[in-house]
């Protein structure tokens, strides 16, 4: 697998402490970390050799520090630290060359290459509109099929559609009794008679009865039940995937729950030969020992119906068999975790080799969403409200003449539809937000309109160079004429990237990305106003053709990488703002 830029330096730095410490590599790289800005790039701490030394660990820094041999950095004690900083070159020239070769790609890998992982992620429920709460497994599960691919990994994206159950047999007795057949296929008329049943059920139980026993007859193939599911199934979809089509996402299979009504019998089977099965107060439930308090796993109910736990298992059993996996990623709200917990419990208990490659990545909520309408609750509601919000913004920086666009309905919709994504990516994945119009669609904080515009500004800058006839230049001829702190700054931002999608993957959590996204725009946007300052430090400097050739490569380095982070979010980058 070859090395990014950074980690490049950082092994060549271990290999380093390690032969000066006579000790294991993986002991160093197990201590090896990221130094403080004003120290370096890479720090040991001393205090785990110097207690094998029995040596005060400043001491001991400052005696082994000038044994470190690590071509390409400055090697020097601080205190109980090694700390390393890397030189100015070829450092410079060998990130904007990365940058250069990958386009596009930068920050891609091989990591995962012939490997499989498997995302279940968004899984709305048919004939109901989509929610505003089901952008969080929407838009995460998209991040994270975006970053696997990116390092390799063959990525089998899956939509499971909560299309089975009771709360269709809810849908379909509500409508005899407050629906109105023109609007049949009108996703917010059924979720209103969905609410209406809904009541009515749980104020009467004859017609909750009524409700199971028309999921009874879905599940017993009943050809009129079944016909009208069907229809609204395919209804709910065509929504759907126009929602889906306004945030770029794709997905390899709409695969709901009823995908598996005919393989249960098989699994229940498996599980009583394996595990064991018992009735409990007419129910069949997984013979486990269970903790007080802790619900059983239910595999069918007194009246024979299956549950949401045994299409669960279904699913990964299926899944494993067609896909082989190496991972299987469910994007489920932290509600869910001992559900989870639960099935994947059962099937370690089932002796399925392949039930630690099962996890469970958890999300928290979203808070606060309330506009001049008032509370919004669906998905289109908040994406229309957000392109509306853009498209006033556009109009008032185009007439102040800080937005160049002949498309501004266009830019608000990506505008709109990439602060919603990003607002919610740039928090850590299990914790809550808030919800906050102004903050999501500012220009300046950490919002997504503020990175989409730091990348439109760098291609501005490309492109007014471009106009003036700037010559292409060579990135290993002028990289040494980048010396100002800023652009130093500036290069290690770029060069982290590929490093830092290897982390996201492992951690399941795409706000680094954002994050990373937020400290570069900043970033950006204070080197390219030194020029107010002092005209030696503009990126166009006209005086220095060396130093203005190296300072558009560090732009167009930047923009690549602006870009590619955008993109590994799911997050639109548009080429003028």
């Amino acid at each position: 697998m070859k090395l990014s830029v950074l980690q490049h330096y950082k092994q060549t730095l271990a290999s380093a402490l390690a032969d000066a410490l006579s000790c294991p590599l993986t002991e160093v790289e197990k201590h090896l970390k990221p130094a403080e800005e004003a120290h370096g790039d890479f720090a040991l701490p001393m205090f785990a050799w110097a207690k094998l030394a029995q040596k005060p660990p400043a001491q001991l820094a400052a005696e082994v520090a000038p044994q470190v041999c690590a071509p390409g950095m400055e090697v020097k004690a601080t205190g109980p630290y090694i700390n390393a900083r890397i030189c100015p070159m070829p450092f410079a020239a060998e990130v904007l060359l990365a940058t250069k070769q990958q386009g596009e790609n930068y920050g891609a890998g091989t990591s995962g290459a012939g490997k499989t992982v498997v995302i279940d992620f968004s899984s709305p429920n048919i004939a109901k509109p989509m929610a505003f709460h089901h952008i969080r497994s929407t838009v995460i599960g998209n991040a994270l099929a975006n970053l696997y691919r990116s390092q390799g990994w063959k990525v089998v994206g899956i939509n499971y559609l909560g299309d089975w159950g009771k709360q269709f047999g809810l849908v379909a007795e509500g409508f005899g009794l407050f629906g109105e057949e023109a609007q049949k296929h009108s996703m917010q008329h059924l979720v209103e008679v969905y609410i209406k049943a809904n009541a009515k059920a749980e104020a009467e139980p004859e017609f909750d009865a009524k409700a199971r026993a028309f999921f009874a007859r879905m599940e017993a193939g009943e050809a009129k039940a079944l016909a009208l599911w069907q229809e609204l199934r395919e209804a709910s979809l065509l929504e759907f995937k126009a929602l889906y089509a306004r945030l770029g996402i794709h997905f390899d299979l709409y695969e709901g729950e009823s995908f598996y009504q005919n393989k249960m019998e098989g699994l229940i089977e498996e599980i009583s030969n394996t595990v064991g099965t018992r009735l409990s107060e007419g129910a069949l439930i997984v013979n486990l020992p269970y903790a007080e308090a802790e619900p059983p796993v239910l595999l069918k109910k007194n009246d024979g119906s299956t549950l949401y736990a045994t299409r669960d298992l279904a699913a990964a059993v299926d899944r494993f068999n067609r896909f082989g996996f190496d991972k299987c990623l469910y994007v489920v709200a932290a509600d869910q975790s001992l559900h989870f917990r639960q099935c994947f419990f059962v099937l370690e208990k089932m002796q399925k080799a392949w039930a630690p490659r099962l996890t469970h990545v958890p999300f928290g909520r979203v808070h606060g969403m309330s506009t001049r309408k008032g509370q919004l609750h669906l998905l289109s509601e908040v994406l229309d409200e957000a392109k509306t919000r853009a498209l006033e913004k556009v109009k008032e920086n185009i007439a102040q003449g800080k937005i160049h666009t002949e498309a501004p309905e266009e830019l608000a919709e990506q505008i709109g539809c990439g602060a919603i994504v990003f607002g919610d990516l740039k928090n850590r994945r299990t914790t809550d937000y808030v919800f906050e119009w102004e903050e999501l669609l500012s220009f300046e904080g950490h919002t997504g309109v503020y990175v989409q515009y730091a990348h439109a500004r760098a291609l501005a800058i490309l492109q007014k160079a471009a106009e003036s006839g700037s010559p292409h230049v060579d990135a290993l001829s002028f990289a040494h004429a980048l010396k100002l702190p800023e652009e130093q700054s500036l290069l290690r931002w770029v060069a982290r990237l590929p490093q830092l999608v290897e982390e996201a993957v492992e951690q399941n959590e795409p706000s680094f990305v954002a994050r990373w996204l937020l400290e570069g725009a900043a970033a950006f946007s204070r080197w390219y106003t030194l020029g107010n300052q002092d005209r030696s430090k503009r990126v166009l400097v006209e005086e220095n053709p060396p130093v203005r050739s190296a300072r558009l490569l560090l732009v167009e380095a930047v923009c690549t990488a602006l870009g590619s982070g955008l993109r590994l979010l799911g997050v639109f980058a548009p080429r003028r703002m």
